[in-house]
């Protein structure tokens, strides 16, 4: 439940949407980049978002993107939101703009099989398909823009390595860090030339994809907020990225199987293929920079930063290792 310094705040977002006062209301297991509640009244739930990263015109814009998907005849459900009694859809208040929508049955999905990773291929493609007719100017942002650049709060990478030494963070590994972002810098201007751009979901990882819990067919996608233009193949690049697909010793099966899926739909070209392992190593430093920034505005921990800095250490070793073959397989469409 609520901890009690939450209770009022709540209470009035409650009674905003017009919510008796006996709503169940629960902290919902995952995020870290909002505040998000489960919300269950007699026989209906509902999930309660307050934004930390978004403004409310953001949020609209997300809103008019979800209209779009779920009229795309999409095989699984998106997010629907729900018009408070004053009609409005988004709800400014002093923790971020607010909005609530219908809750999407399912669980996480278990990724650790061919069959369940070839689904989620299927379902990044056919999202991909209907994303198509977004106008650009919908996009919430620009994923395109130079990694290093993740966070408005982190001017400098240079600069924030010091700040995480004198926080606590390894002189080694904060060196480290460094220098995959002065290798990512000098690689981004070849990494997009030519590919497919549209606006995309941004942030295709497991945790926002839900699956039905008796078929384990996908049943839902999650979490738009950082839908925005970007390279079609960065959908590919950050489902493989947070599936764990590429996290073990059978990681060439696993990916087959999931670009198997996404293939089924729509193939990667040559360029997409190519480009796949340096956007791959963007993504994890732009994943740093990203929650350092939060760090630094003291809405993430010192701990988060250095999870993410592993994360990326080991991103690295496996691409120079294995850089070569996820080419090769991508081109093939998983079928090398």
């Amino acid at each position: 439940m609520t901890a009690p310094a939450d209770l009022e705040f709540m209470a009035g977002l409650l009674a905003a949407w017009g919510f008796p006062l006996d709503t169940t209301i629960s902290r919902a297991e995952q995020g870290t980049n909002n505040q998000t509640f489960l919300l269950r009244q007699g026989g209906l739930r509902f999930v309660l978002r307050v934004s930390q990263t978004l403004s409310a015109a953001q949020v609209g814009a997300e809103h008019r993107i979800l209209q779009r998907l779920r009229q795309a005849g999409l095989p699984f459900q998106v997010p629907e939101p729900v018009a408070a009694p004053s009609g409005d859809m988004v709800i400014e208040t002093a923790a971020g703009p607010a909005t609530v929508c219908r809750w999407i049955p399912g669980v996480r999905p278990d990724l650790t099989g061919q069959t369940a990773l070839k689904r989620f291929g299927r379902a990044a493609g056919l999202l991909g398909e209907a994303m198509l007719g977004v106008p650009p100017e919908d996009g919430l942002g620009d994923w395109r823009g130079d990694p290093l650049l993740a966070h408005p709060a982190v001017p400098h990478v240079g600069v924030l390595c010091r700040q995480l030494r004198a926080a606590g963070i390894s002189a080694e590994r904060a060196a480290r860090l460094d220098a995959v972002a002065r290798r990512v810098g000098q690689e981004w201007s070849a990494a997009g030339g030519g590919l497919p751009t549209q606006v995309i979901h941004g942030d295709l990882a497991a945790w926002n994809v839900l699956v039905d819990e008796d078929t384990a067919e996908v049943s839902g996608l999650l979490d738009f907020e950082f839908a925005g233009v970007g390279f079609l193949v960065q959908e590919v690049m950050a489902a493989l990225f947070y599936s764990g697909a590429l996290e073990t010793r059978d990681w060439q099966p696993r990916t087959a199987a999931f670009l198997r899926g996404y293939a089924s739909i729509r193939r990667l070209d040559a360029a997409e293929a190519d480009a796949l392992p340096r956007l791959l190593l963007a993504r994890a430093v732009g994943s740093v920079l990203w929650r350092a920034g939060l760090w630094l505005n003291g809405k993430a921990q010192l701990g988060e930063v250095a999870d993410r800095i592993r994360k990326l250490e080991d991103t690295t070793r496996w691409l120079d290792a294995n850089g070569g073959k996820l080419r090769s397989l991508a081109a093939a469409g998983g079928n090398g």
